[in-house]
């Protein structure tokens, strides 16, 4: 399963984005400035993932395909990656790179 460049180039920006805030945080002598870095990146991760996840559901991957990315059981992927419309990216169906579902 591929992702359309579109959503490559999307989530290629929200990583680069997360690892030039973890870069500040990292360089801060201030630890309260480093606690708010911290849980920018884990924002913008979090949210990067649960978009990750509804594409490769738009793409036709299963829940017990995500589940084991994730390292967990489907049900609990389920609760904590619910359904919801999109960020922003295509929703073009995925062409297949022979790993199957």
């Amino acid at each position: 399963m591929r992702l359309s460049r579109e959503d490559q180039e999307i989530l290629r920006t929200e990583i680069a984005g997360a690892e030039e805030t973890l870069a500040d945080a990292r360089r801060s002598s201030d630890p309260l400035a480093t606690l708010g870095g911290l849980n920018a990146v884990i924002d913008t991760l979090t949210a990067t993932q649960h978009e990750l996840v509804n594409v490769l559901l738009d793409r036709g991957a299963s829940w017990s395909t995500i589940a084991q990315a994730l390292s967990t059981s489907s049900a609990s992927a389920q609760r904590r990656y619910p359904r919801r419309a999109s960020r922003t990216g295509s929703r073009e169906p995925a062409t297949s790179d022979g790993a199957g579902h």
